[in-house]
Formats: C-alpha cells, sequence, structure tokens
C-alpha cells in the first residue's frame, strides 16, 4: 500500500454560541489518512465544558468519549469537583475498556465558570490527560505563562517525565527510547496517560490511577478577564516547530481582524500544518463573551483535488467530506464552485492546474445534470497502482533492480544520502510517518551531502551509510522500501 505523499488541507469549522461563550473549532487531517480527533463544546448559562479528544489507533476512542460527555453533562450538570470529574472519567474509561473496542484518545478539557457579579473573574477549571494543550492568552498576542510545557495551562504526559516514568516502572511497565529519540511506553506508545489502550493497562492496579498508562486526568485552577481568549490544541498544532506563545500571538492578531474564533482556529491548522506538523490537527478557541445563537454551525472547505488519483489522499479526503456529510462527488462539486468557478485568468496558476484537471462541468450549478457529471468524475478517477513507483534505488541511479537491471543503476556512490521523509524514524526524526518526496515522474527527491552536513537529521547514533545499503534502516538493518511501512522499531 502506498503511503499518502501530499497534505489534505480539507478544513471543518463548527461553530458554537451560547450566552457568554462563542466558541470556534477546527480539524484537518492534514498528513494523515484518517481524522482521530473529536472535540466537545457544551454551553450552558453560567457555565460551559469546552474538550478537544485526540485519537490513536483509530477513532473509537476518542468519539466515544466525546459523545458519553455530552450526555453525561447533560444529564447531570457540571461536575461539582475534581473527585467528581475523576470518578466520571474513570467510569467512562471503564465503559470503553469493556467494549473491547481498540484505539485509545488523549483528552484536554476545561470547564469554565463564568463570574457572579459584574467584573468578575471567569473561573477555569483545566483538566489534561495526556499531550493535547490548553493555553489562555490576551488579546494583546501574549500568553498567560501557567507553568506547563511551553508556558501552557497543561503539562504533557510524556513516558521520560520522572513522575510518569516512576508510575510505569511501578505498575510492570518499561520506558524505551527509539532511534526517534522519542520515549515510549513498552517501547511503543508515545503518551502516559489516556483513555482506552487496554493493552496498557493490564499490569498494576488494582485501582485505575496504577496502570503503564492510565487515564487519571490532572487538575489545574486559573482565572481570566473576559477579554482574554482559551485555546484548546492536539499535539498535532505543537509537534511541528509551532510553539505555544506563536499559537497565541497568532489567534491574538487574526482576533483583532474579525474576532471569529473558527477563521482563528483553521488558521492555527494550516499554520501548524506550514510548520511541519505530520498528524492530526485540531484547534478549538473559546471567547467570553456572548454569541449570536446556541445552535452549532457547520462549515467545510473541500482541500485541492489535483491528488485524488493517490489512493491514500483520496482516502482522507473522502473521510473528512464524510464528517461534513457529504459524499466525494459533493465535496469534488462544492470545490469546483467555491475555489474554481471564476475564469481562468483571475485563478492562481495552481488553481489553474486544479482547474483544468477537473475540466468542464455539465449542467447548471446545483443542478441534476452536474451533480451526476461529478459522480461520473469521482468513479473515472485513475486508481494508482501500488506497483507504479520505481524501486528506491533505481529512482535513486543506485545499485538495486532499476530498468537496466540489478545493479546498472548510475549515480555518485562516494557521497552519502540524506533521505528526506521516507518514514523510518532512524533517518528522518519525526514523532510521525512523513511522508516520502516524490516527483510527478515517481522519482524519489534525495540530497546529496557530505558527512558534515549529517546535523540536517537526528538518526539513531549514525554519523554516515553507505550509500549502497539505503534500502535498510541504519539503526536496525531492516528494509525502507518507498511502498511499504518499515516492520522495525525504529517506527
Amino acid at each position: 500500500m502506498l503511503r499518502q505523499i501530499t497534505p489534505e488541507e480539507s478544513t471543518l469549522v463548527e461553530r458554537h454560541a451560547g450566552k457568554g461563550f462563542k466558541t470556534g473549532l477546527a480539524e484537518m487531517s492534514g498528513w494523515r489518512n484518517n481524522m482521530e480527533d473529536a472535540h466537545l463544546a457544551h454551553i450552558k448559562d453560567d457555565w460551559g465544558f469546552f474538550g478537544v479528544f485526540d485519537g490513536h489507533g483509530g477513532d473509537a476512542c476518542s468519539a466515544f468519549v466525546a459523545k458519553r460527555l455530552e450526555e453525561e453533562l447533560s444529564a447531570n450538570g457540571c461536575p461539582a469537583d475534581d473527585a467528581a470529574v475523576k470518578d466520571l472519567v474513570f467510569r467512562l474509561d471503564k465503559e470503553f475498556l469493556d467494549s473491547s473496542k481498540p484505539s485509545g484518545s488523549t483528552a484536554t478539557m476545561c470547564i469554565v465558570n463564568k463570574p457572579t457579579q459584574a467584573g468578575g473573574k471567569h473561573q477555569l477549571r483545566v483538566m489534561n490527560i495526556g499531550d493535547s494543550r490548553v493555553l489562555l492568552g490576551r488579546r494583546d498576542g501574549t500568553i498567560v505563562d501557567g507553568g506547563g510545557t511551553d508556558q501552557g495551562l497543561t503539562t504533557d504526559h510524556k513516558p521520560d517525565h520522572p513522575s510518569e516514568r516512576e508510575r510505569i516502572y511501578r505498575c510492570g511497565g518499561t520506558v524505551e527510547t527509539r532511534g526517534d529519540n522519542c520515549a515510549r511506553v513498552n517501547g511503543d506508545l508515545s503518551v502516559s496517560r489516556a483513555f482506552g489502550d487496554r493493552e496498557y493497562k493490564k499490569t498494576g492496579g488494582p485501582g485505575q490511577e496504577d496502570h503503564p498508562v492510565t487515564s487519571d486526568p490532572e487538575f489545574g485552577k486559573f482565572e481570566c478577564d473576559a477579554s482574554d481568549f482559551l485555546l484548546l490544541v492536539c499535539d498535532g498544532v505543537s509537534e511541528g516547530s509551532f510553539t505555544n506563545p506563536e499559537v497565541v500571538e497568532l489567534a491574538a492578531r487574526l482576533l483583532r481582524e474579525g474576532n471569529d474564533p473558527g477563521v482563528v482556529a483553521r488558521a492555527i491548522c494550516f499554520k501548524a500544518l506550514e510548520t511541519d506538523s505530520k498528524d492530526n490537527i485540531s484547534c478549538m478557541v473559546v471567547l467570553f463573551e456572548d454569541g449570536e445563537n446556541q445552535t452549532a454551525a457547520m462549515s467545510f472547505t473541500p482541500g485541492n483535488c489535483t491528488h485524488l488519483s493517490e489512493e491514500k489522499y483520496k482516502t482522507a479526503f473522502t473521510a473528512m467530506a464524510s464528517r461534513a456529510n457529504l459524499t466525494l462527488a459533493q465535496a469534488v462539486e462544492m470545490r469546483y464552485e467555491t475555489a474554481l468557478a471564476s475564469p481562468a485568468e483571475s485563478l492562481s496558476e495552481s488553481l489553474r492546474e486544479e482547474k483544468e484537471k477537473i475540466g468542464r462541468p455539465a449542467g447548471e450549478k446545483g443542478s441534476n445534470d452536474r451533480a451526476q457529471w461529478f459522480q461520473q468524475w469521482v468513479a473515472d478517477l485513475p486508481e494508482e497502482a501500488e506497483n507504479k513507483r520505481p524501486s528506491l534505488m533505481s529512482s535513486m541511479g543506485r545499485k538495486g533492480d532499476g530498468p537496466a537491471g540489478p545493479g546498472k543503476g548510475k549515480g555518485n556512490l562516494n557521497a552519502p544520502v540524506v533521505l528526506h521523509g521516507l518514514g523510518c524514524k532512524a533517518l528522518n526524526g519525526r514523532t510521525g510517518f512523513a511522508s516520502p518526496l516524490v516527483n510527478d515522474d515517481g522519482r524519489v527527491r534525495v540530497t546529496l551531502a557530505t558527512s558534515k552536513d549529517f546535523k540536517l537529521v537526528r538518526p539513531c547514533n549514525l554519523k554516515r551509510f553507505d550509500p549502497c545499503d539505503a534500502e535498510t534502516c541504519p539503526g536496525c538493518a531492516l528494509p525502507i522500501l518507498l511502498n511499504q511501512i518499515p516492520p522495525c522499531k525504529c517506527m
């Protein structure tokens, strides 16, 4: 199966409003072929509950937690204290574990109690499970330092954190650091607190706090003014080079320009992608001011359709369209009408190319003829064959089974090669699967470099490696092939 080689940039924006609150949530698949995040904005007259849930290993757990929390809050109101929140979290975690469904999810949440008198402070009850984050910002663009990770209100629950590591070992687990320099529970999971993840909750106990991975929430109490704003972000926002202060600064600038939390959340997703996020991206912006109505409004912006012949991209695009209750054909039609219907001369070069690829639709806008035309367009999309791309070695012009036969390729065999984004973390140092940079003709793009340039890569104790062995991971010697995920522990 081929990897996705282009990020999918469709965005889904939800806006919720009520007395004293106005929120915007944006999500994007990015480099992943499925959106595994979920969220919750539960707004009442004098309080609100807000949460972002970052799923892993599938979307079952994050969706379950968001849905069940909404049901519990609607039925029972605001949890009275930290003990009530903890009891609720443990109960929902047990429900999910008892269902035997796979996957897990982090959760970053905040209960906001509005002031009881004019001019008073908003009270923030922050709850965190995992490595998503809650940030507090001021309208001048400064972050309120909450003492957490990168000045956030929350601290990432990572396996190498001293207190997390102590619990993991006490409860029968291990912390192992592989070639990507990322500490992992039992050599696999990169967070130490989460809902679900049954495989990491089989030792320790009997209390739910006492497992290598636990859903035990960490609490924090803060207060803020009505002019401040709250951000809840999954780790896809912060895993690249987008710092918490930079997130707050961008949000404040855009709020000054338009005060639309949905626009702000969407812009943060795009900035995270631009700054090298390789994960799903979700961002919620909470303003402490009255909204126009109490109903949720959803808007979908389809991404580029040029790459729909790529299997993984098509899967990601279709999944995001489905979250907006659209078929793939409906999403492509929406893309055409909203981004490509203008005369070609008024479009950018990339949009002109995309418009040319789609062609000229039949029928009038909104007609059945046009809808049927797009359905046929989608049905006629070429499928990318799994054996379409040449082998890595032949693409590089090095020893391998190239067009001229085994070992017949040409190339500079004396220069070390920096391989960008082949998915093996021993080579690229990422915390998630990166995607190969592949030209339109299928050739892998590489950089020839001298050994002093290996500072560009963060490999596992690797100084250099023989280009003739470039199909194996320098960290563990297992194969790295373009069209399959390497089965190595450096992942």
